[in-house]
């Protein structure tokens, strides 16, 4: 169940609402760890176990570390939400190539392992959660129900943003159901709904059509359509989900931080990643870069911490070697900025820079991250610059993709990616309320719940990108 299908717009949300509003505040954290569970095991079935134990172990461990504060035991909690991950979404892809590299079997057992939907996002959150505790930064939560809540809050349980404790505890111990935060909630969910249905899926009938194209023929035109459509595709889709579960935890109380601020209004990749999927890029900042030393130590010990993190970060995204490819392709670049400008990267601010420069940096690094191979990704690159190729007759799958509706739509997302600065139209709506901001809510909202159902009901249904990471 995705936040774009009928089922969830028309039933489960209407539902949730009424359970967690009707409770009052005794009862919103039960009624949400109650409908959290019920919405992922309608999509999960039984593997809804493993987030189960997930909330147990690390609730209880947590306490534990409260108790025993020494790295030993900090580590024990940590390294078992790591095999956690390990097992379920990497299994498979190590042994199968280790079968690759000694003509061995031993990846037959994990054929059959089911990958928990958004396991990756549930297990960091328990990881910053215990590392938080060990610091001293956060007390352990004594409620397994208000803990349960947060582990489980099915706004944000499958995709993101990374909700650490700290961050959201106070809110689920006394969440600010209002209706000043239900106005802005709902206007964020529907602005969030209309670029995921409209943008992001038009954009993406275009990418995957482009994408199912392999050897000869990727032309220049196809390498170019492909790459922009799914650079539009992915920040629509990803931020369209951030903007509903933000929208969504607003309505119950709950207050999330921003996951995306315009990255492709940047200049350099530094900037970038201050701006594109902040929560991870931030996750890793605290707990991975920072403790390795960061900057701190040396040139060389820098560029070794940014390739470790870049390349978990690919690793993050999925078990393929494109995924570990385009994570030290984008460390490479940070190195190769700290290398020249040093900490200033992030603060320089060029128009010409974000177009010969940033654009084509990431248009092509979306090209390794979208491509089911490294080889499809270098035939997708090379044939960029072929100019040989142009005019040649579109492919089968690519000129199907194409019709009005996408034309259109992938035109007005092109239209926001080239501008400088993108609209913010979602952040803006969930402001702190003035007069003019509360009475646009209402028609933008109005209309856009209108036109996104249309869209719903006469579109086939099309998941969110980062549902698989």
């Amino acid at each position: 169940m995705v936040f774009s299908e009928p089922v969830f717009l028309f039933a489960f949300l209407p539902t949730a609402m009424a359970l967690i509003m009707v409770g009052g505040e005794r009862f919103t954290a039960p009624m949400v760890l109650l409908t959290s569970l019920i919405f992922y095991a309608w999509g999960s079935g039984a593997v809804v176990t493993v987030l189960i134990f997930s909330i147990i172990f690390n609730w209880a461990y947590g306490i534990t570390i409260e108790r025993i504060r020494t790295n030993t035991v900090l580590m024990i909690g940590v390294m078992t939400n790591i095999l956690l991950l390990l097992y379920f979404k990497y299994s498979y892809f190590i042994s199968s190539n280790i079968d690759e590299a000694i003509g061995t079997h031993v990846s037959d057992p994990f054929r059959s392992v089911v990958l928990p939907i958004g396991i990756s996002f549930f297990v960091f959150q328990a990881i910053s959660y215990l590392i938080d505790i060990q610091r001293g930064d956060i007390s352990a939560e004594r409620s397994l129900i208000i803990f349960g809540a947060y582990k489980s809050f099915f706004p944000q349980l499958i995709a993101g943003p990374i909700v650490r404790f700290r961050d959201v505890g106070e809110d689920f111990h006394r969440p600010q159901i209002s209706i000043e935060n239900i106005s802005a909630g709902v206007a964020r969910f529907v602005h969030g709904l209309l670029k995921k249905v409209i943008i992001a899926d038009a954009a993406g009938a275009i990418s995957d059509g482009c994408f199912a194209v392999h050897g000869a023929d990727v032309t220049i035109t196809v390498a170019w359509l492909g790459a922009l459509a799914y650079a539009i595709q992915i920040y629509f889709d990803f931020s369209a989900y951030s903007d509903m579960a933000i929208g969504l935890g607003r309505i119950f109380g709950i207050r999330f931080n921003e996951n995306f601020m315009r990255p492709y209004s940047a200049s350099t990749v530094t900037e970038f990643w201050r701006r594109w999927h902040i929560s991870l890029s931030t996750w890793f900042r605290d707990y991975v870069y920072i403790p390795l030393g960061g900057s701190r130590k040396g040139t060389i010990r820098t560029y070794r911490n940014l390739a470790i993190v870049f390349l978990v970060t690919g690793l993050w995204h999925g078990a393929a070697w494109t995924f570990m490819v385009w994570g030290l392709y984008h460390g490479a670049f940070l190195s190769f900025e700290k290398m020249v400008a040093g900490n200033a990267a992030s603060r320089k601010k060029s128009v010409v820079l974000r177009i010969v420069y940033l654009l084509p940096v990431v248009i092509i690094g979306w090209i390794i991250f979208r491509a089911d191979s490294l080889t499809q990704a270098w035939t997708f690159m090379t044939n960029l610059y072929a100019l040989g190729e142009l005019g040649a007759p579109l492919p089968e799958p690519v000129a199907a993709a194409l019709n009005p509706r996408t034309v259109l739509f992938f035109a007005i997302g092109l239209l926001i990616f080239v501008a400088p600065r993108g609209p913010a139209i979602g952040v803006w709506l969930a402001q702190d309320p003035t007069r003019f901001r509360v009475l646009s809510r209402v028609p933008y909202t109005a209309v856009g719940l209108i036109l996104a159902g249309v869209f719903v009901l006469s579109s086939s249904f099309s998941p969110f990108l980062y549902f698989r990471f």
